[in-house]
């Protein structure tokens, strides 16, 4: 990943000042009763059950550059996946209570044993709005391996937390339905014994969990 931060140069935005936004034209919690976005809150992660969704905004630095990721993890069953985003705005409303991002989605493709990656020609855009002091609501559009942020879709009121919701998500709403998947396709075996269909199902589903939870937590 860090060579792939290189060659595409995703080092033009860094989160924790709002994307360029001055410090001092951002409210602190402590000075202000209304809701409105702190630099803290683009530290932190974000989390909402009914979507199974979760994001934040991951601040990487590279060849002594600071650069931003969107990281979007979607923990819907079978389709879990994580998306990276490549921020390219980052805006404050006037009022300082709606966050616009602009961002490109890094594409994987694999051929031949060979993974490539580049950046979608396409730009994408999601509004994330404080309604208080750890409650914000922003739009998921999209069906199964395709769903992300954005500003149209199902509104969703996502919960600001401090710890990365990655694991609880993935054994709670991932680890059960990949179970069911790896059980059904080694129980069709007729050469595994059912201690190997057992084990084999329990060892894929428990590594792919692991996976979805590493990539979540993408480690710059």
């Amino acid at each position: 990943m860090k060579r792939l931060m290189v060659k595409l140069g995703l080092v033009v935005l860094a989160a924790g000042t709002l994307g360029g936004i001055a410090t001092p034209s951002v409210a602190s919690a402590s000075t202000k009763k209304a809701p409105t976005f702190t630099n803290t809150d683009l530290k932190r992660y974000y989390k909402n059950a009914k979507s199974k969704t979760a994001f934040y905004f991951k601040t990487y630095k590279s060849n002594g550059k600071t650069g931003t990721l969107l990281i979007f993890g979607d923990f819907n069953g079978t389709n879990a996946n994580v998306k990276y985003g490549v921020p390219t705005s980052i805006k404050l409303s006037a009022n300082k209570k709606t966050l616009t991002t602009k961002y490109k989605l890094i594409e994987f493709k694999t051929a031949s044993n060979k993974t490539t990656t580049s950046l979608t020609k396409k730009s994408y855009t999601f509004k994330l709005t404080k309604k208080s002091s750890t409650t914000f609501s922003t739009k998921v559009t999209g069906k199964k391996l395709n769903r992300r942020l954005a500003t149209t879709g199902s509104s969703y009121t996502y919960s600001k937390v401090k710890k990365s919701p990655a694991s609880a998500y993935a054994k709670k709403y991932v680890k059960p339905a990949l179970q069911k998947k790896y059980t059904t396709l080694f129980n069709s075996s007729t050469t595994l014994t059912a201690a190997q269909k057992k084990q084999y199902a329990t060892q894929y589903t428990n590594n792919a969990v692991k996976t979805m939870i590493n990539n979540f937590n993408y480690k710059a």
